[in-house]
């Protein structure tokens, strides 16, 4: 099985774990599985190439290629290339971490997000950002 198969299915399974049902919403949650995501791709893919801007850039070209087939309106899709952009970020800080301690730190941080209503607002390339609970794609 390919790293980013696996990866995705165990952030699936973690994100279910953590915040069931909820984590498809534009919410805290779908954020903290955006950034887990690109996370555990690179994490995965470490293990197999030993070169960190070749593991972001396949990382980043996946996440990217997602946005793209399964398209949202523009502010939940620049949301989550944020939030993807956040993960990559993440891997270089605590990607020698194990995954329990990934999953905790992506947690607290996913705690911290920033609620946004206008892509101007997206601006701290390390912090997950969210819609209001009332936004309608």
């Amino acid at each position: 099985m390919s790293a980013t198969v696996l990866a995705t299915y165990q952030t699936f399974r973690i994100s279910q774990n953590f915040f069931p049902n909820i984590h498809w919403k534009h919410n805290k949650a779908n954020a903290f599985r955006h950034a887990l995501w690109n996370v555990l791709i690179a994490k995965k893919s470490s293990l197999f190439v030993n070169n960190n801007t070749k593991i972001l850039n396949w990382t980043k070209i996946i996440t990217d290629w997602h946005e793209d087939f399964s398209p949202n309106s523009e502010l939940p899709k620049q949301m989550d290339l944020h939030n993807n952009k956040v993960g990559r970020n993440f891997f270089l800080l605590i990607g020698e971490k194990t995954i329990s301690e990934i999953i905790a730190i992506m947690v607290t941080e996913s705690e911290k997000a920033e609620q946004i209503n206008s892509i101007d607002e997206i601006s701290d390339p390390n912090k997950m950002v969210y819609l209001s609970d009332d936004f309608v794609d």
